[in-house]
């Protein structure tokens, strides 16, 4: 390895010379972003030491220099709070050690050897060897630059593979992302026409089971799933899916505490929601959100990330998605509970006025003539919305509200359910099953291979 290096940079990245008269001094020059840091270190004594007709030089120094097993034992307590979920994160990660920056440079060479040999008409069971070759490599390669400690540290190593996973394969996006979606865009458009005639037809979640008390929208986690084509890895949009069913299950027991609160019941509310509530919330986020390439986002995520186990939260989170899309795509919106009322996606001055009104005279009533034991979530997050509505009429008493929800503009959505074509429903599920539901098991014995054999060379 030693060839590799330029001359006089150490493997920890720093320029180390010795110069001057008595007494001599060792100057290390650290580059520290676009900074070089200069700092320095007093020779008091030198001995001379002769080992296998060898000359070494031994300095006695008026401080320690700055190593990276210095730097490990800092990082050390660090590693119960450092998490990593993003492309950016990880390449913060990645650089804030000083043994890494000399070798990030062969990092970067293993990723274009590897975009070299990736071809479209490879099978993905080749693209996966040829990744998981890379990541291995350069996980090894960054690993071994620590301490004996650091390199037996399962969070460390986790954190390390997590971090590579998001960089190495990011590093190959477009290219993935290109091949993926050839081999799913017949049964994408399949999906995608049937997510539009579900947003179409108004789907709730009340008509899927969620209890009208507890139901509340969802806008938050809407707009995270509705990025996910906006995220660089596939580990990235797997971190993606898994922020939206927790940003569901936030919303959600946000909305009964607050309903539990206000209706001063005593006890504690019932904040876990059944698997079932999850699925049929996450229904209506994937019906509203519209993502374009959903199997081509299954089939990426399930393929080309490595860095998690079938026990890990994110992987959990992409069954539940699967899951979710094959309960989509068997849904018969006809056989479903109606909607006590539509429901009404833009309003017009009138029809605010009167939500406006509706909602405030539940929450006006005084003393023994109010009731609240029908006030449900969503009324509560009304009333908060009027409230907003009329602090901002009043701010901007000028503004003038365009009607844009007329009856001709919704006359023409229909809400009958489009002709089931057997064999496209067919097609659809055919596909979904010939995507592993779980990681294969040669890249998990692979990894644990070089974990075992990192162990054993540090106890030899």
């Amino acid at each position: 390895m030693a060839k590799n290096w330029p001359p006089g940079v150490n493997q920890a990245g720093i320029i180390y010379e010795i110069t001057g008269e008595e007494p001599r001094v060792i100057i290390s020059n650290e580059e520290k972003g676009t900074d070089v840091v200069v700092s320095k270190a007093t020779v008091l004594t030198e001995y001379l030491v002769t080992f296998r007709d060898k000359i070494i030089h031994l300095l006695l120094l008026d401080k320690l220099l700055s190593t990276a097993q210095d730097e490990d034992s800092n990082v050390c307590d660090q590693l119960i709070t450092t998490a990593i979920t993003s492309f950016a994160q990880a390449e913060k990660f990645l650089r804030k050690f000083r043994c890494h920056r000399p070798m990030l440079w062969e990092v970067d060479q293993k990723v274009k050897e590897a975009a070299d040999a990736l071809h479209p008409s490879s099978n993905v069971d080749l693209m996966q060897n040829i990744l998981q070759d890379t990541l291995i490599h350069c996980w090894e390669l960054l690993l071994k630059r620590h301490s004996a400690t650091m390199q037996i540290d399962a969070k460390f190593q986790d954190l390390l593979f997590r971090a590579l996973d998001y960089y190495v394969v990011g590093r190959l996006h477009e290219m993935l992302w290109w091949l993926v979606c050839e081999r799913c865009q017949v049964v994408d458009q399949l999906v995608k026409t049937r997510l539009s005639h579900l947003r179409h037809a108004h789907l709730s979640a009340l008509q899927l089971g969620v209890p009208a008390h507890y139901y509340t929208p969802l806008p938050a986690a809407v707009v995270e799933l509705a990025s996910l084509a906006s995220v660089e890895s596939a580990i990235g949009r797997l971190q993606c899916v898994h922020s939206t069913i927790e940003l569901i299950q936030a919303q959600a027991k946000e909305a009964r505490v607050t309903l539990h609160q206000y209706k001063d019941q005593e006890g504690e509310p019932e904040l876990e929601l059944t698997k079932e509530e999850l699925m049929a919330l996450l229904t209506t986020v994937v019906v509203q959100a519209q993502c374009s390439h959903l199997v081509a986002n299954i089939y990426y995520m399930t393929h080309y990330v490595f860095s998690v186990t079938e026990d890990d939260p994110l992987w959990k989170s992409l069954g539940l998605l699967r899951n979710t899309l094959e309960n989509i795509m068997k849904l018969d919106v006809a056989r479903l509970p109606q909607p006590a009322k539509s429901i009404r996606k833009e309003l017009s001055l009138q029809d605010l006025m009167q939500v406006s009104a509706e909602v405030e005279s539940r929450f006006e009533a005084k003393g023994p003539s109010r009731s609240i034991g029908d006030i449900t979530a969503l009324d509560l997050q009304l009333h908060q919305l009027t409230q907003q509505i009329q602090l901002s009429t009043q701010a901007h008493s000028e503004t003038h509200l365009t009607e844009r929800n007329s009856p001709s503009r919704r006359s023409d959505r229909t809400m009958l359910s489009p002709t089931q074509d057997n064999s496209k429903s067919h097609s659809f599920r055919e596909f979904l099953s010939s995507i592993p539901s779980s990681l294969r098991e040669s890249l998990r014995r692979r990894q644990s291979q070089q974990r075992s054999a990192i162990q054993s060379s540090l106890n030899g």
